[in-house]
C-alpha cells in the first residue's frame, strides 16, 4: 500500500472520529421525519487497476491490466457534513508478470464482488456552511468490507515443461479509501466521480502467493494486494435532507432573509429622512 494512502486513511479516521462525536442534530422545531430523508442512490461504472504480486509498479505496460468495475452506493445523511455509505461493487481484474524469457511469464484474471460500509466527509459543508445549492461538493470517504474473488491464474512455471493452470476462490477483507465530488444538475440529480485505493488484507485475489523467476528461483509475494478504482455515475436524491428547510442551513432562505433585511433597513432610513425633512418645514 503506497505510503501516501496510509497517511490519507489515518487522517480520515481521525476526522471521522472527531466529528462523529459531535454529530447529533437537535432541531429547533418539531417536524415529521422519514428514513428516506437525505437518502441517495448512486449507480457507478468505471475501471480498476490491480497493483500487487504480478503488477509491482505502475507503468504503460501495466496499464494494459485495467479492467471494468461497476456497482451501486447507498448514501444517507447523518448530519450536515457526514454521510453513511453502503457500497456494492463488482467486475473483473487482470494482471501480468513479464520475464525476460517469455516461457516464465505469468498472468491472472478474476471475477470479484465487493461489499463495504463506511462514511464520507463533505468538508465544504462543514467549513463553508451547509448550502445545498453548491454546484461542486467534494468529499473524502473511508470504508471497511470484504471482497470475494474467483481468480484464474496461468503460468508461473518453475521450468518450461510444467503446466500451471489454477483457480482459487477466496474471501478477503478490504479497506477502501478515496475521494470524490458531485456536480449539481437539478434538485434531485447530480453527477458524481470517485477515485479510491483498496487495501486488501490478503494475498490471493490474484491467485498467487509466490512466483518463480526466470532462473527458476522461488519468490514469496508480499502479504497484501492492492487495487485502484476510478468511477463515474449519477446520484439520485430520493427525499430532501431534514436540514434543507432549516433557515440555519438553507442558502436560499438565508439570502432571501438578508435581502429583505437590507430593503427594510433602507426603506426605514428613507422614511426617517423624509420625516425629518417635513419636520423642519
Amino acid at each position: 500500500m503506497p505510503s501516501g494512502t496510509k497517511y490519507f486513511f489515518t487522517l480520515f479516521l481521525l476526522l471521522a472520529l472527531s466529528f462523529a462525536s459531535s454529530a447529533q442534530y437537535r432541531s429547533r422545531y418539531k417536524r415529521n421525519t422519514s428514513f428516506w430523508d437525505g437518502f441517495k442512490v448512486e449507480p457507478l461504472i468505471g475501471a480498476n487497476l490491480f497493483y500487487g504480486d504480478l503488477v509491482d509498479n505502475i507503468n504503460k505496460k501495466n496499464l494494459s491490466g485495467t479492467s471494468i468495475s461497476g456497482g451501486i452506493v447507498f448514501n444517507k445523511d447523518i448530519n450536515t457534513y457526514l454521510t453513511g455509505r453502503l457500497q456494492f461493487m463488482g467486475g473483473s481484474m487482470k494482471g501480468t508478470k513479464e520475464e525476460p524469457d517469455p516461457k516464465y511469464n505469468a498472468e491472472f484474471k478474476n471475477k470479484y464482488a465487493e461489499g463495504s460500509i463506511g462514511l464520507s466527509f463533505r468538508f465544504l459543508d462543514l467549513f463553508a456552511g451547509y448550502f445545498r445549492q453548491r454546484l461542486f461538493n467534494p468529499y473524502i470517504f473511508g470504508q471497511f468490507g470484504g471482497v470475494y474473488s474467483n481468480a484464474h491464474r496461468w503460468g508461473d512455471y518453475k521450468n518450461p515443461t510444467e503446466t500451471v493452470d489454477t483457480i482459487i476462490k477466496k474471501g478477503t477483507p478490504v479497506i477502501p479509501v478515496g475521494l470524490g465530488t458531485t456536480f449539481w444538475l437539478t434538485p434531485r440529480i447530480s453527477l458524481v466521480a470517485e477515485a479510491s485505493g483498496n487495501f486488501l488484507l490478503g494475498d490471493e485475489v490474484d491467485g498467487f502467493k509466490y512466483w518463480y523467476g526466470g532462473n527458476g528461483s522461488k519468490h514469496d509475494t508480499e502479504s497484501n494486494d492492492f487495487y485502484y478504482t476510478f468511477t463515474i455515475g449519477m446520484t439520485y436524491l430520493i427525499n430532501d435532507s431534514r436540514w434543507k428547510n432549516d433557515p440555519k442551513y438553507n442558502r436560499k432562505a438565508y439570502l432571501k432573509t438578508r435581502a429583505l433585511h437590507k430593503r427594510s433597513k433602507s426603506s426605514y432610513k428613507k422614511r426617517k429622512s423624509s420625516y425629518k425633512h417635513k419636520s423642519r418645514r
